[in-house]
């Protein structure tokens, strides 16, 4: 045993006794030690303080607590440290992450810049999460095993996540056989069968979510309530909820302890049972005969003492604690601070009671020299009743620029969207904006006039142009013309088009480009935008021409055809991406734009002549096979019904195969040595299994002559 203070000083510690190591399924992992002060260890006695290191057997514990007393003339320290992996209660991961994740992606998030590394041996179904991130890594670490139900293995720095930890085994624990004694014990002083919860606050102390669950188990055990959950970061209810039925004890806490003796006379080690193990107990006069999991190991390493082992239902466990304890403290921090206000539901019944009266007088009216209405956010804004008249004030009732009063109305700037009256009188000091011409508007006017009373439904005027001007909160066509006659051909030419919807049909879920936001705009003098009905085989058109090239969109059996006659086609999108609901024919390459130390590259997408989607994972041969279960997401998209592959990567020397009747619609089952490696299953995407090399008809395509 070598202890290390936490200034770097490192010495061999000796002359301990009792030495106890105790371990449980995704929680407690401590030792603990009395500590003699002797003449040998007096250089390393004092080494071991709080927060020292212990190295023993491979593995690194932090002391915790520690408790000195005198013996006689001899100084003894009692001290318990915990592994250091209940360190990672004080990194702190600030960014968070939203949505299905896989568990690599969750605990690479909590893990990020700790130092730990990390394996993922089983396949997990994909999680939705909210907000995951923003609290410590030991908590997070504690949130994705339990949403995940999955089980940790702690090797130093090294975290291994499986389904459940442990192998099934024939060992029997058996009274007068190997048990010496045995402790069965039952608490349902913690059941409930219902519970609450209470997710973000508003300012006005009402919730953003609340929620509530009710355990199936109300109907044996009866109604009983559980303390309610308060949590800020919950801001939807399947996030909340799914935490209810995860902190829930509904069923009683039930363990069994026992101290198990002359396990080698039996035929085995006691190092053969390992944590997490499933075991045969047999106590005849508790009338326990069981196959059950260890859960917890307590452990004497260097004394005769025989071990303990407990299985357990326990949920509750030392990362709960310690992670619930770090969250909470910081919360308080936060509230002293400043930092966090304190929750309305826990003030005093009278404060609360209080808060609501004063918010819910924020409107009340002011009987002072009539009425006044003040604003509480602005006390200068307000409204004021007398019996001359109705005023509105922005400097507390200094001066009034809006007035109603029994001699008429005034108004310093309204804001009308339309004033519909028979008679209005504009004086000689009406004022317009800038840029505003009263007599543009009554030529517009006339000219609309115009052409709505026009016979052939074009306006009079040279070249039968409409022109229209940009004045704040209208739209522009400058320079464009309508037209509507065999002789233009149904054409709709314009320099600039913003916000439009080109529809084929009626029905607005028809085929339709529609350019909420966008911007079509010619690059020079000769560029134009066209939109032909009558082009190539009489199917829809729409070209634009630059002058040195064409691209056009026509529709063709049914499909959409892009094509450029000369140049590089770019299709931008300036905010958020681009969808195509269809299908998607490239002649060039397709390619993923990636930076890189040198600037961006080129990646190339992978092509099949099938429709394959693929799935990546690890696994590990144990007792000569491994069950792979496919994601239950990625399943939604093939179709494993069919045939699919799978392609194995060994990581080590051995022979590994997949075993040919195991492949199954959820499952495949990998045999051979016992070691790690990498799958790959591709699957034909669902709807598309019998498509192969379809044809693009680009034979068929021709460039539509404008």
């Amino acid at each position: 045993m070598i202890v290390t203070h936490i200034d770097g000083r490192s010495e061999l510690l000796t002359d301990y006794k009792s030495l106890q190591r105790k371990r449980r399924v995704n929680g407690e992992y401590s030792l603990s030690f009395l500590l003699f002060k002797t003449e040998r260890n007096e250089h390393s006695y004092t080494l071991a303080v709080e927060e020292s290191l212990i190295d023993y057997d491979g593995q690194q514990y932090r002391i915790k607590k520690m408790s000195e007393k005198i013996i006689g003339n001899t100084p003894v320290k009692q001290i318990q440290a915990d592994h250091i992996f209940f360190d990672l209660v004080d990194e702190y991961q600030y960014n968070t992450i939203s949505g299905a994740k896989q568990l690599p992606v969750c605990i690479a998030h909590a893990l990020e810049s700790t130092g730990y590394t990390y394996a993922v041996v089983d396949s997990f179904p994909s999680v939705t999460f909210e907000n995951f991130g923003d609290d410590n890594s030991l908590a997070l670490i504690q949130t994705a095993l339990n949403r995940f139900g999955a089980e940790v293995e702690i090797n130093g720095k090294h975290l291994t996540f499986r389904r459940q930890i442990g192998r099934k085994t024939d060992i029997q624990f058996r009274y007068k056989h190997n048990i010496k004694t045995i402790e069965l014990n039952v608490d349902s002083s913690n059941l409930s069968t219902y519970i609450r919860g209470y997710g973000k606050q508003n300012e006005d102390g009402s919730y953003v979510v609340t929620a509530e669950y009710l355990s199936p188990l109300h109907e044996f055990y009866g109604i009983r309530h559980a303390k309610p959950v308060y949590d800020e970061r919950y801001t939807t209810y399947p996030g909340l909820l799914d935490r209810l039925q995860n902190d829930l004890q509904d069923v009683p806490e039930i363990s069994i302890t026992m101290e198990a003796v002359e396990l080698k006379k039996a035929g085995f080690n006691t190092e053969q049972v390992e944590l997490g193990d499933d075991v045969f107990t047999i106590y005849e006069p508790l009338n326990l005969d069981l196959n059950a999991r260890i859960v917890e190991i307590i452990e004497f390493p260097e004394e005769p003492k025989s071990n303990q082992f407990t299985i357990a239902n326990i949920r509750g466990s030392v990362v709960d604690s310690i992670a619930d304890f770090q969250r909470t403290k910081d919360r308080i921090d936060g509230i002293f601070e400043g930092k966090e206000k304190l929750p309305f539901n826990v003030l005093d019944d009278a404060v609360q009671r209080a808060t609501l009266a004063l918010q819910s007088a924020q409107t009340e009216l002011e009987f002072t020299n009539g009425i006044i209405a003040r604003d509480p956010r602005d006390p200068n804004k307000l409204t004021s009743w007398t019996s001359i008249g109705f005023g509105i004030s922005k400097n507390g009732g200094k001066t009034f620029d809006e007035a109603i009063t029994a001699d008429g109305f005034n108004l310093s700037a309204g804001a009308i969207g339309q004033l519909d009256a028979n008679n209005i009188k504009v004086g000689g000091e009406t004022t317009f904006e800038n840029g505003y011409d009263p007599h543009v508007a009554q030529e517009m006017a006339r000219l609309a006039q115009t052409l709505a009373a026009s016979a052939d439904g074009k306006a009079t005027g040279a070249s039968n142009q409409i022109n229209l001007w940009k004045y704040p909160n209208t739209t522009m066509i400058n320079g464009g013309a309508l037209y509507n006659d065999s002789v233009t051909t149904n054409k709709l030419l314009a320099g600039v088009m913003t916000g439009f919807v080109i529809q084929t049909h009626l029905n607005s879920l028809m085929p339709r480009i529609y350019m909420g936001g966008a911007k079509f705009e010619a690059s020079n003098a000769n560029g134009k935008v066209s939109i032909n009905p009558e082009g190539w085989n009489n199917d829809a058109t729409i070209r634009f021409n630059s002058g040195s090239a064409d691209f056009i969109i026509s529709a063709y059996n049914n499909r959409a055809v892009m094509t450029s006659n000369g140049g590089e086609l770019e299709i931008w999108a300036l905010s958020g991406g681009v969808g195509i609901r269809g299908n998607l024919d490239v002649q060039g390459a397709k390619n993923a734009s990636v930076p890189t130390s040198h600037g961006r590259v080129n990646v190339s997408a992978y092509e099949t002549a099938e429709y394959y989607f693929g799935d990546i994972g690890r696994g590990q041969v144990a007792n000569g096979e491994c069950v792979i279960h496919i994601d239950s997401l990625f399943a939604e998209t093939v179709n494993t019904d069919i045939q699919y592959e799978v392609f194995l990567t060994p990581y080590g020397p051995g022979q590994i195969y997949v075993e040919p009747d195991s492949l199954q619609s959820d499952r495949f089952t990998v045999k051979g040595d016992n070691i790690p490696f990498a799958y790959e299953i591709k699957a034909k995407r669902k709807g598309y299994e019998d498509v192969r090399l379809e044809s693009t008809y680009e034979s068929e395509v021709e460039t539509v002559a404008y």
